[in-house]
């Protein structure tokens, strides 16, 4: 499963239940009902998937969830921290979640 971090650059996030990667930030079950369980969203490398792949997605599934708003500046600062994102896309992911 994966999350939109960055729309118009097609920036996503991958959801795991193993904090894994480098920056994990935590998403709890209880406060994001479409999870099966409690997981991480790992912020260190962004994937880029491109308009087909996305508008495919979405006619098949939709979006099946929202991550909290309140984790943005959580989010951020993981991706702040992460030595795999691009200056550039940092600042793309700031603007993005207000922060």
């Amino acid at each position: 499963m994966v999350v939109c971090i960055e729309p118009s650059l097609g920036l996503f996030f991958r959801i795991n239940t193993e904090p894994k990667w480098q920056t994990p930030v935590e998403l709890r079950k209880s406060d994001h009902p479409f999870l099966d369980w409690d997981s991480n969203l790992e912020c260190g490398e962004p994937l880029e998937f491109d308009d087909y792949v996305i508008e495919e997605s979405l006619r098949d599934r939709g979006v099946i969830g929202r991550v909290l708003p309140s984790l943005a500046p959580q989010i951020f600062e993981a991706v702040r921290n992460a030595r795999t994102v691009t200056a550039a896309d940092k600042e793309a992911i700031r603007i993005a979640l207000e922060c």
